[in-house]
C-alpha cells in the first residue's frame, strides 16, 4: 500500500481530481487534546445513544466494547454542537464542493490499542442523498501501525459502487465497496490537528490498530450540500440491503 503524508496540488484541484484533501494544522495541539480529553471523558460516563462497534459476546476482549463510536453527539453534547459549526470545518467544506453546506451528522472513534478498522467503503454507500462531504479531524497522530485512514485516490469518479460483505475480523462494520481493477489504496500519514477532507464517492476506510498503546481518536462531521439529489435505489449499492440480507 503506498503511503502519502503531503502534497504540493492546491486543494482545490486536489479534492476534484483525487477526491480528497488534507488540509495540515487545522486545529491547534491545545485544541486537539482538549477535545480529545472531553470525549474520553464522556465516554466514561457509559453507553450514549448511537454507539455501535463492539462485539457483545467478546466482552472485555473487544476493545471498541469499551470504547464505542458515538454517533450524532450534537443532538445531546454542547461540544460537538459547536464544533461541527466551526468555520474551519464548514466553509473549507463548502468551498470544496462549491455549495454551502448542512450537517449531516457528527462522529467520534475512538480506534484503542487493538481495534478493529472499517472495512473500505464510500458514503454514499450509507448515506444517500449526494453531495456529501466529510471533515475528518485526527485527534492523534496516524500512521500504518495505529491504523490511518486509507484511501483510493480517484475512486470518486467511479460512481457508486456494489457493496458485499466485509471480513469482520478486521472490521467492525460487516460491509465493504467492491474495489475496482487496478485501484491502489494510499495510507494517509497525519498528525494531531491535521484535517481530512473527502467526498462521498471516494473510497475510503482503515486497517486495525496494532499498537499496544496507542489510541487514533477522530472526530468527523459529515456535511449535505445545500442543494441535493436522491441516489437511485439499488440494492447493490445499499450497505442497508446488505445487512438486512445477512
Amino acid at each position: 500500500m503506498e503511503a502519502r503524508t503531503l502534497t504540493s496540488k492546491d486543494p482545490g484541484r486536489q479534492f476534484e481530481d483525487e477526491g480528497y484533501v488534507v488540509v495540515r494544522s487545522l486545529f491547534s495541539a491545545a485544541e486537539v487534546a482538549a477535545i480529545g480529553e472531553h470525549f474520553m471523558q464522556v465516554r466514561a460516563e457509559g453507553p450514549k445513544p448511537g454507539d455501535m462497534g463492539g462485539d457483545p459476546g467478546a466482552g472485555a476482549a473487544d476493545p471498541l466494547n469499551r470504547f464505542a463510536r458515538m454517533l450524532n453527539m450534537h443532538d445531546w453534547d454542547q461540544t460537538s454542537l459547536e464544533l461541527q459549526r466551526d468555520e474551519r470545518f464548514a466553509k473549507t467544506a463548502s468551498r470544496l464542493i462549491g455549495d454551502d453546506v448542512a450537517l449531516c451528522q457528527t462522529m467520534l472513534y475512538f480506534k484503542p490499542p487493538g481495534a478493529r478498522g472499517q472495512a473500505l467503503h464510500q458514503d454514499h454507500q450509507y448515506l444517500r442523498r449526494y453531495p456529501v462531504i466529510a471533515a475528518w479531524l485526527a485527534l492523534d497522530d496516524c500512521d500504518q501501525d495505529n491504523g490511518q485512514m486509507v484511501v483510493i485516490p480517484g475512486s470518486h469518479r467511479a460512481g457508486i459502487l456494489p457493496v458485499r460483505p466485509a471480513d469482520t475480523q478486521i472490521s467492525f462494520t460487516d460491509g465493504e465497496s467492491l474495489i475496482p481493477e487496478g485501484s491502489a489504496p494510499c495510507g494517509l500519514a497525519m498528525q494531531a490537528g491535521d484535517a481530512l477532507f473527502f467526498g462521498g464517492f471516494t473510497i475510503h476506510g482503515s486497517f486495525p490498530n496494532c499498537t499496544a498503546d496507542r489510541f487514533r481518536r477522530a472526530f468527523i462531521v459529515h456535511y449535505y450540500g445545500a442543494h441535493t439529489r436522491e441516489l437511485p435505489y439499488d440494492p447493490r449499492t445499499m450497505m442497508s440491503e446488505l445487512a438486512g440480507a445477512a
